[in-house]
């Protein structure tokens, strides 16, 4: 009887361990018109490309790949905000990093709309150092790859991105 028991404990416990991404899965990048007209993907493709690898995909390079990753960099205009160094003019940053099945539109009506993403937020002075955005999208990466699910949406805070002394 007890072994039952501990075989129905596993089933039950299956579909939370099924969360994340295996390694191996293969992705394809895929960039809205907008990024890769304006050169941004030069900026953008290499620290997400990387960050997947490290996290254990692997690139597919073309048609049949088991995922397609985006992403979506994005800041605020800005505003003051007070702590006990004083006031500070500071960007709220969010890198939003998109995982969906390849076969999915990840851009209907022109508007990223990945299936599962996680949102890293970061306050910083400087919402155009390449140090935070790469940072960001490593973080949204290893994020995304742990608890990847076929859809919904995360937000993490980026603080660890900050540059020093912020």
């Amino acid at each position: 009887m007890r072994a039952w028991a501990a075989v129905a404990l596993a089933l039950c416990a299956a579909p939370a361990l099924a969360d994340g991404v295996a390694k191996g899965t293969t992705y394809i990048i895929q960039l809205t018109s907008s990024q890769y007209d304006s050169g941004y993907g030069e900026y953008l493709v290499p620290p997400l490309a990387k960050a997947l690898d490290r996290a254990g995909l692997r690139s597919k390079g073309g048609p049949g790949a088991d995922l397609v990753a985006t992403v979506d960099p994005r800041s605020d205009v800005g505003a003051w905000y007070s702590d006990a160094a004083g006031r500070n003019w500071l960007y709220t940053r969010t890198v939003t990093i998109g995982l969906s099945p390849a076969s999915a539109d990840v851009e209907p009506e022109g508007r990223l709309a990945p299936w599962f993403s996680v949102a890293a937020r970061l306050r910083t002075p400087d919402e155009d150092r390449v140090d935070e955005l790469d940072c960001l999208i490593a973080l949204a990466v290893r994020t995304a790859v742990v608890r990847y699910r076929e859809r919904g949406a995360v937000v993490i805070d980026g603080g660890q991105c900050a540059r020093d002394g912020q």
